[in-house]
């Protein structure tokens, strides 16, 4: 009866916020995958770059990952950020005399 009650919750909550709440799953999309998509394919493009100047794999894997990490930082900063606030705030604290 409780997973019931449960259900016809979700179902009168989506009625309600529905086209709200589809909305915010299209924004959440287009705020987080279409980054994601340009760090991928700026890594690709760095990749394939310096795997043709240097004509070394283990250079250009380095060059991918530099640029993934550049900018996957200058992309994410705030969520970094927020992580960063909520991990200090949420973690248990010994007291050392």
């Amino acid at each position: 009866m409780k997973t019931f009650l449960w259900v016809l919750l979700m179902i009168a909550l989506l009625a309600l916020f529905g086209p709200t709440l589809v909305g915010f799953i299209m924004s959440l999309l287009a705020v987080v995958v279409v980054p994601l998509f340009v760090i991928a394919l700026l890594a690709g493009i760095a990749f394939v770059v310096g795997l043709a100047i240097f004509g070394s794999t283990v250079l250009a894997v380095a060059i991918a990952s530099a640029v993934l990490v550049l900018v996957g930082f200058s992309l994410f900063w705030p969520i970094l950020l927020i992580a960063l606030a909520v991990w200090i705030f949420s973690r248990n604290r010994t007291q050392v005399a």
